[in-house]
């Protein structure tokens, strides 16, 4: 979020009267392959976490990808019925979108929780990042071609606030003797401070230290690069010659 506020909005993303316009990636097939191999991948993700971070039994990652799974399908799912009752058809990277922010947002308390519970999580997740995406782009003129804001940040933070909500958590975790159960007055407080410090120092730091970057090593390209697209403008070799481009250049006369 720190560098794309930094950077802007990109050539044409916005109309004169400040409207956003959507420029689509060249094939929504790969959004949807790259997002189904992030499912899969996230069960590792989530299961290695649980064991390495908070001492879980090995026998627990059964649990741990049926909630990562449920989660990122109530995401999905909910994308999809939302974009469907705005537009009149569900939204294909959306739903995509949807189903990782499930993922992401399950990260945080999918082996302190019940099933019934993730698909919860994961109903929210999609939601947020649904409106966020459009929250974004719209009122903060934000340029976040992937939705990445909102799948990892919003939904991120919808997450560790799940943990506060939901997650039953061992004495051996709160390393408070005979602490068990949801809701733990604890817990809450060091999910909040640890929202706090995300949004209170990270964010801020990243922003600044790009900021400088940003004066000796300019991270936008130039516009005639936007324009050509960077295969042809930085390796002089258009990736998708099937695509007509910029047929101005070579009209015939």
């Amino acid at each position: 979020m720190a560098i794309a506020w930094i950077l802007g909005p990109r050539s044409h993303k916005y109309s004169p009267e400040g409207m956003p316009s959507a420029i689509p990636g060249h094939n929504g097939v790969l959004v949807m392959l790259g997002c189904l191999m992030a499912l899969f991948g996230w069960i590792g993700l989530n299961s290695a976490g649980s064991i390495l971070f908070t001492g879980s039994e090995p026998g627990k990652t059964v649990l741990v990808a049926v909630n990562t799974m449920l989660s990122a399908a109530a995401g999905g799912l909910s994308a999809a019925v939302i974009t469907r009752v705005q537009f009149g058809r569900p939204d294909v990277s959306l739903t995509a979108n949807g189903w990782v922010s499930g993922l992401v947002a399950s990260s945080a308390a999918c082996v302190f929780i019940e099933p019934v519970e993730a698909v919860l999580i994961g109903i929210v997740g999609g939601a947020l990042t649904t409106f966020s995406i459009e929250w974004f782009e719209l009122r903060l003129r934000i340029d976040d071609p992937g939705g990445a804001i909102s799948v990892h940040a919003v939904s991120g933070l919808w997450g560790l606030l799940t943990v506060g909500m939901f997650a039953s958590l061992p004495a051996r975790v709160l390393n408070v003797p005979g602490a068990t159960g949801t809701g733990d007055s604890q817990q809450w407080l060091a999910q909040i401070v640890g929202i706090a410090t995300l949004l209170g120092f990270v964010f801020p730091l990243a922003y600044g230290l790009n900021l400088v970057m940003n004066r000796f090593c300019r991270y936008r390209v130039a516009a005639e690069g936007e324009r050509q697209g960077l295969d042809l403008y930085e390796l002089g070799a258009g990736a998708y010659p099937e695509f007509v481009t910029h047929s101005e250049e070579f009209g015939q006369h």
